[in-house]
């Protein structure tokens, strides 16, 4: 991804005795990975906690619970093997609440727990057998609160990124909206192949919905990740090769690529249908009953099911690069931005608090 391909770093640069300046990336694939599954887990909770309002996709819930119920495991797996310490699973969210007024990251374990804990409770509403007053009140109240929890931690790690202490590529409001608009891409992908295996009625408005979503989705992370680099500070020479080394990386042209032809062919795809399918006059409606929704076409179904997969990987690419690229000048620069106040140079992840 990157971390392997840049050259090796020269000889100069602050030896800390702590730590050697240029080990980076400290935060590698496991966490890329972990900010994937849980950006995966949060924002498709918060769309099958916004159908489940509805009320018209059982179905989807029934599929969507347990998705991001595994993403979330996933997500708390792959922080714990880059911690290298397994049990702080469990030790890791109460010792957060302590953190939780001054630091993102223990932020970050609340809202991750939070949704671990009521995208479980919600899955358990959906298949255990209750009473259908307590079931539907329950289903909502899960769906909402897994909702919410799963919007914030899909966009705590953008916060986090942007208050990070001794990496200025970071410190960019552009990087919670980016990876907010990335969350609901790779959440309307998963959606949609969610939707794409769902039958009747409730599998085609599912397939319609989760497709406008994969295309409106796609032109914001576009648009963001147009705002984060036209906002890039270059005082900073910190910024300067961070920027460069993004720019000179083929995993960020795949990323623009795949989600430009996601945006093309869901886009695309609904328009065309949407332009087909014009809405009869009142009169007519009425004469003829009620409507079934009709599907999208067999070419179309199938190339936004390629667009969904674009959007999925996509998703962890636009997480990975923005991972990587912060680091980098951390492996060149001859300074780091800490030499003018202290020969002790804080390293990243030592700021705030680190469960």
């Amino acid at each position: 991804m990157g971390q392997f391909t840049a050259p090796a770093p020269p000889p100069y640069g602050i030896q800390a005795p702590i730590q050697q300046i240029n080990e980076y990336p400290l935060w590698g694939t496991e966490v890329a990975l972990a900010l994937y599954f849980t950006e995966v887990a949060g924002m498709l909770m918060a769309i099958i906690g916004a159908l489940e309002l509805t009320g018209k996709y059982p179905s989807m819930a029934k599929k969507g619970a347990p998705t991001v119920f595994v993403s979330t495991i996933l997500a708390f797996a792959f922080f714990a093997y880059d911690l290298g310490r397994p049990l702080a699973a469990t030790s890791s969210p109460i010792e957060a609440l302590i953190n939780f007024s001054h630091s993102w990251m223990a932020r970050g374990i609340i809202f991750v727990s939070g949704l671990l804990l009521f995208s479980l409770l919600y899955m358990f509403s959906i298949f255990l057998k209750l009473p259908q007053k307590l079931a539907r009140s329950s289903r909502i109240t899960f769906a909402v609160l897994g909702m919410l929890f799963g919007i914030f931690a899909t966009t705590y790690s953008g916060f986090e990124f942007a208050a990070t202490t001794g990496i200025p590529f970071w410190n960019n409001a552009g990087i919670p909206l980016l990876f907010l608009a990335g969350g609901v891409f790779v959440g309307s992908g998963i959606g949609y192949i969610l939707a794409f295996v769902t039958k009747g009625d409730e599998g085609i408005m599912a397939r319609r919905l989760m497709a406008k979503l994969l295309a409106f989705s796609g032109i914001a992370e576009l648009a963001s990740w147009f705002l984060f680099l036209a906002t890039v500070n270059f005082i900073y020479v910190f910024d300067e090769i961070a920027y460069d080394y993004l720019l000179s990386q083929s995993t960020f042209y795949i990323d623009l690529t795949l989600s430009a032809l996601a945006v093309l062919i869901s886009g695309g795809g609904t328009l065309v249908f949407s332009f087909r399918m014009m809405p009869m006059p009142k009169e007519a409606s009425k004469s003829l009953g009620e409507i079934k929704p009709v599907d999208l076409p067999t070419a179309v179904k199938y190339a936004v099911l390629i667009a969904a997969i674009f959007a999925i990987v996509a998703a962890y690419l636009t997480r990975a690069d923005i991972l990587f690229a912060g680091q980098y000048a951390y492996q060149v620069a001859p300074m780091t931005p800490f030499q003018i106040v202290s020969n002790q140079p804080i390293p990243v992840g030592s700021f705030g608090w680190r469960g």
